[in-house]
């Protein structure tokens, strides 16, 4: 697929999506930008709205409802539909003891079913091949203590991504995921102020790589894990201090 495409971008109301959306725009591609906030959404609306090439639509793809509506959208209103960036997702902690089902039910709902309901309601619409790209957590495959729940969701998305990319690679579809820490934004600063965000990822490195996914330099991925996690890293009081620099 060559610059110029046209995506829906689902979760756009996040803290991490006008990166990317600034940066699409940039290059040409045509937007449909969807997330349950409509306040954002009139915000995105007035900083990037330019009629039948970047809009908004108020929609809650983690409903099979939501998300046919938000792809329908996407194709009547930019007239064809190129591919996914799926930034929905939600953050949960607390140890299995402290935690209710209902908890679990929604980390499982946000991070994980919500990209099947996505990318579901879009596939119908990708005859001529495409590109979907999802967002997945280093605690996928190393969960911390107290975060089973989220890690579980994020688990399930990767590996449903690896499967999918299997089903859909022959029709020219490409299926990846982008792996990334915590993002430093103004509310991330604001929630966790004790946070060395030396060590968090910017929106704008996320951005580069969800362009790169979308682009040709992508053609020969499929059902890739692609780390963007700046600086960092597991840690243990075994490991020692970092190695002093030379001389």
């Amino acid at each position: 697929m060559s610059d110029g495409g046209t995506f829906l971008i689902t979760g756009a109301t996040g803290q991490v999506a006008p990166a990317t959306i600034a940066l699409l725009a940039k290059r040409g591609d045509a937007l449909l930008l969807t997330g349950r906030n409509e306040e954002r959404l009139a915000e995105l609306e007035r900083t990037y709205g330019e009629p039948g090439r970047i809009e908004t639509f108020a929609a809650d793809v983690t409903t099979e409802q939501g998300a046919v509506g938000a792809a329908e959208a996407a194709v009547s209103r930019l007239g064809r539909l190129d591919g996914l960036i799926h930034m929905v997702g939600g953050f949960g902690a607390g140890p299995v003891f402290m935690t209710r089902v209902e908890e679990y039910d929604r980390l499982l709902r946000v991070n994980f079913l919500s990209a099947v309901c996505a990318t579901q309601a879009v596939l119908p619409h990708l005859d001529g091949g495409g590109r979907l790209v999802f967002f997945g957590s280093p605690l996928a495959s190393e969960p911390l203590a107290a975060l089973g729940g989220y890690a579980a969701g994020k688990a399930a998305l990767t590996a449903w991504m690896r499967s999918l990319s299997h089903e859909v690679k022959h029709r020219g579809i490409h299926a990846n995921a982008v792996i990334m820490t915590m993002a430093d934004t103004p509310q991330a600063r604001q929630e966790r102020s004790h946070v060395d965000f030396d060590h968090a990822v910017t929106p704008d490195l996320v951005a580069r790589v969800v362009a790169f996914l979308t682009g040709e330099g992508a053609d020969g991925l499929y059902g890739s894990l692609v780390p963007v996690m700046g600086k960092f890293g597991f840690s243990s009081a075994l490991a020692g201090p970092p190695p002093r620099k030379a001389g």
